[in-house]
């Protein structure tokens, strides 16, 4: 038996105003920045017998070396043929929301650096949530170097640990409050405890001269 290779539209991949109104707390984002822009969002959700509910969402950037022109060579990371292709080429099955978040690609990226977490959904520390955060943009993005089996813990040297927090802080809406920090070869995490939820950071350390550290709640649409 054959089937047929489905070439109808692919989904829509969700948006970060679609998330920031259905998301059942306020986003934690970086602050406003020139070298940086909001590019994407990745859910965690869990549910049961037809209904769901978030349980995380985490915000992805663009990072420019030089802000004020973005076609200077200098914002460029170098892409593979494939990948050039697929950008001058974008297939027709790709919506424009799709499409507009590939030239993205083109710009080095803080993959998933802010999480916000919804904290009753698993009864785990802020120490443990950052840990958790800091593994999977490790194991996302520095692969070459730490060579992490897909989606297994414990697969790579050093992996953060929760034991290693130390107290730290962050500046969120103008105020500096008390956070957790995890340091880590590649990246620097960062979790801090809100009134209505958790927020986790974590930044790769060759883009933090670029970067502000500093935290806001992100405005409902």
């Amino acid at each position: 038996m054959e089937f047929a290779e489905h070439d109808g539209p692919l989904p829509e991949p969700p948006t970060l105003e679609g998330v920031s109104a259905a998301f059942p707390v306020r986003l934690a984002t970086l602050v406003p920045q020139p070298a940086l822009r909001e590019i994407g969002v990745n859910t965690i959700a869990s549910g049961g017998d037809g209904s769901w509910a978030y349980e995380a969402a985490a915000i992805t950037y663009a990072v420019f070396w030089n802000p004020d022109d973005l076609d200077d060579p200098i914002n460029h990371v170098a892409l593979t043929p494939e990948l050039e292709d697929a950008l001058e080429n974008p297939s027709p099955r790709l919506s424009a929301t799709s499409v507009e978040w590939m030239r993205w690609m083109r710009f080095p990226s803080l993959y998933e650096a802010v999480q916000t977490h919804v904290p009753r959904f698993a009864s785990l520390t802020v120490a443990e949530r950052l840990a958790t955060h800091m593994w999977n943009v490790i194991a996302n993005t520095f692969q070459e170097q730490r060579h992490p089996r897909p989606m297994e813990r414990g697969t790579f040297v050093d992996e953060p640990d929760a034991r290693d927090a130390v107290d730290a802080s962050v500046t969120v809406d103008g105020v500096e409050v008390p956070a957790v920090g995890i340091d880590d070869e590649h990246v620097i995490g960062l979790g801090v405890e809100l009134d209505d939820t958790v927020a986790t950071v974590v930044i790769a350390k060759h883009l933090l001269p670029l970067v502000r550290l500093e935290l806001t709640r992100r405005p409902r649409p």
